[in-house]
């Protein structure tokens, strides 16, 4: 039983890490291609 919700613990854990990661990513690829645009107009 304590297996089983650790796991769910971890699991859950891993798809938040895994969600802030992508917001992260998504943010710096954003302003990565503001900067690209700006560089090129």
């Amino acid at each position: 039983m304590i297996l089983a919700q650790l796991f769910g613990l971890g699991t859950m854990f891993i798809y938040l890490s895994l969600t802030i990661l992508g917001i992260y990513t998504m943010i710096l690829l954003i302003k990565a291609l503001k900067i690209y645009i700006k560089n090129n107009s």
